[in-house]
């Protein structure tokens, strides 16, 4: 498999792994209708989502918070 290929299905597995969590966690403490559940989980999920990227034929990842990638 490719390693752009890797990283995109690993990108969409970790950003709905964490919209499913966030929406699961907000939707039982806060009482909200379903669209703005549904939006506000997505934001909190794509700014929190790692990020894994390819450069120089590397596969990174990216952890938000910490500044520098890490290889994998």
């Amino acid at each position: 498999m490719n390693k752009k290929t890797k990283a995109l299905l690993l990108n969409l597995i970790c950003f709905g792994v964490l919209f499913l969590t966030t929406k699961t966690i907000i939707g039982s403490f806060i009482p909200l209708s379903y669209i703005p559940l549904i939006a506000f989980s997505a934001l909190l999920a794509s700014i929190f989502s790692p990020k894994f990227l390819v450069e120089k034929g590397k596969l990174l990842v990216k952890i938000p918070l910490i500044k520098e990638p890490w290889e994998l």
